[in-house]
């Protein structure tokens, strides 16, 4: 029975997603909220909430191209848009997509509030907290004190200002971890799809939360070095992650369609829409002037490279990367006396290179990116010049493939950028390379070459703070990978990497937020030009800046 309460409350979900008819998204608030809980234990409401959110996350790391292109991770090899920006110019729906995980939430807190569940509660709280900030962090002002309160009769609620949201949100992790450190009742091992019942963990993921958002707002809230610092100094009160296995993230499974990594075979049987997305020059330039050993790992070789050697020309070589994947590669020489090659001499930007990118900003010209010539042969998403991601994305689970939240590094390399800066006492070289060794452990990189690379005098930061700052935000920007959501906020709030000059970027505006979904426009308009007015310059567009970037 609860097995089918389950799957209903999920269909419910699902279903409610996006609305578009006046007063749909407010109405079905009274019913849903109720519906969505009712005689649902907590463990499986656990279950569900990290599961969706978990995926919400991980959407725009891979699958949703939009973010990881425009932090240069990926580039569109079919219909470019979004290699350029694109898609930030419509308004967006995450918000509502957001917004149905948050109607479970809510409804769960409710429910473990009756039970005196305390611990289930503190962690639907972080989610809560989590997701919130998602959209406060992508639109600016919204709904917060008054979302979701259908069932009250607030139907068009107003929009709270950024700053009200952040210091609300901090104050709920701050309950959060509170909760979960005074709840008696056990947590499954089974359904807990994130820490297996480990309540330690939860503080941890809700601390290192906060250092996250503190670390956003570090320019805009005056006691947020503070507040860092009083959590960094507690650890048995307010712990954080602090090794490498301490991640939000879970595991795919790999035998539905639902439970697989989004570029395996079993979403995509066909290899057209895995060969649509290829790894960014500028990503794959950076892992190879660092002799990274993550490039092999994320990256093919490319099938038929470019050679300035005519005894190379027409050699085949095999290469087995780290996971055991093998690839055919045939090396071709730039011969300018075919005019098929000479035309694209202009084109051709990386040879005698195993592992190639597109170019940033690649527009609609992608088929002959890096001089490909032969577009006929490549079919409608070929290219034999420019490296495809590796194997390891083509399958439906892996134990190194997790849909993502936050892990470990990233926590290391917010202390390093806050020590760097003097909002915390401690040695950035410290955090910094524990941030370089948890993500390489994370992909299965070996002790000998993490300690090989951490060796290298290209990796050691400069006497100077801005040098420390440009060096932690590279490896920082290494270590998201996938992470998108999270690194597209880290380059809009500090400028680093220096990505946008890139390519074919020159003439384009790096965006600074999502606009509003059109129905705030036709539903919730009072709140919605209220939102708009706190924006400067005051226009509901993506270049616009919020209370965090004024």
């Amino acid at each position: 029975m609860k097995s089918l309460i389950l799957k209903s409350l999920i269909i419910i979900l699902l279903t409610g997603a996006v609305s578009c008819s006046k007063d749909a998204l407010r109405n079905y608030d009274k019913e849903q909220e109720l519906n969505a809980t009712e005689s649902v234990n907590d463990p499986f409401l656990l279950s569900s909430i990290i599961k969706q959110t978990a995926l919400f996350y991980q959407g725009f790391g891979y699958d949703n191209s939009k973010l990881p292109c425009a932090v240069q991770y990926m580039e569109r090899n079919f219909q470019g848009g979004d290699n350029y920006y694109s898609g930030f110019k419509q308004p967006s729906d995450d918000l509502y997509a957001a917004l149905n995980i948050l109607k479970l939430i809510d409804g769960s807190i409710s429910l473990a509030q009756t039970r005196g569940s305390k611990t289930h509660e503190g962690i639907f709280t972080v989610f809560r907290a989590l997701l919130f900030s998602y959209i406060t962090d992508y639109y600016g002002d919204i709904y917060y004190t008054e979302a979701l309160k259908g069932r009250e009769g607030i139907l068009y609620p107003k929009y709270d200002h950024q700053a009200d949201i952040y210091n609300g949100l901090l104050a709920e992790l701050d309950k959060a971890n509170s909760l979960i450190a005074e709840g008696t009742e056990p947590l499954s091992s089974t359904y807990d799809l994130m820490f297996a019942g480990q309540k330690i963990q939860w503080q941890k993921f809700a601390n290192s939360l906060k250092l996250r958002l503190l670390m956003r707002a570090s320019d805009k809230m005056p006691d947020a070095a503070a507040k860092m610092a009083a959590i960094i100094a507690n650890p048995a009160q307010t712990p954080i992650f602090t090794a490498t296995d301490d991640n939000a993230a879970i595991p795919f499974i790999g035998t539905t369609q639902d439970n697989s990594w989004k570029g395996g075979t079993l979403n995509w049987s066909e290899n057209e829409e895995f060969d649509k997305r290829r790894p960014c020059k500028t990503l794959v330039d950076k892992l190879t002037a660092l002799n990274d050993p993550r490039l092999q790992v994320w990256v093919a070789p490319v099938e038929k490279p470019w050679t300035s050697n005519t005894e190379q020309d027409g050699v085949s070589f095999s290469t087995t990367d780290p996971n055991g994947f093998q690839y055919t590669s045939t090396w071709e020489y730039i011969n300018r006396s075919n005019p098929d090659i000479e035309a694209q001499s202009s084109n051709i930007l990386d040879s005698n290179k195993v592992y190639v990118g597109f170019v940033a900003g690649m527009p609609g010209d992608w088929k002959n990116g890096n001089g490909h010539y032969n577009t006929e042969a490549g079919g409608v998403v070929g290219n034999f010049k420019v490296s495809k991601f590796s194997q390891l994305f083509r399958q439906n689970s892996n134990p190194l493939l997790k849909a993502m939240i936050m892990n470990s590094d990233e926590v290391e390399f917010i202390l390093a950028e806050a020590a760097a800066k003097g909002l915390i006492t401690g040695d950035a070289d410290t955090y910094y390379r524990n941030g370089i060794t948890f993500s390489m452990q994370r992909w299965g990189i070996s002790s000998d070459d993490i300690a090989a690379y951490l060796a290298q005098q290209s990796i050691a930061l400069p006497e100077d703070k801005a040098g420390k700052l440009a060096k932690i935000a590279d490896q920082k920007w290494l270590a998201l990978f996938l992470v998108s959501a999270e690194t597209y906020l880290d380059i809009r709030r500090t400028g680093l990497p220096d990505i946008f000059q890139n390519g074919y970027l020159s003439t384009y505006q790096f965006p600074l937020r999502y606009r509003y979904p059109g129905a705030e426009l036709g539903q919730n308009k009072d709140a919605y030009d209220a939102g708009v007015a706190t924006l400067v310059p005051a226009v509901d567009n993506e270049f616009s800046k919020m209370w965090l970037l004024q």
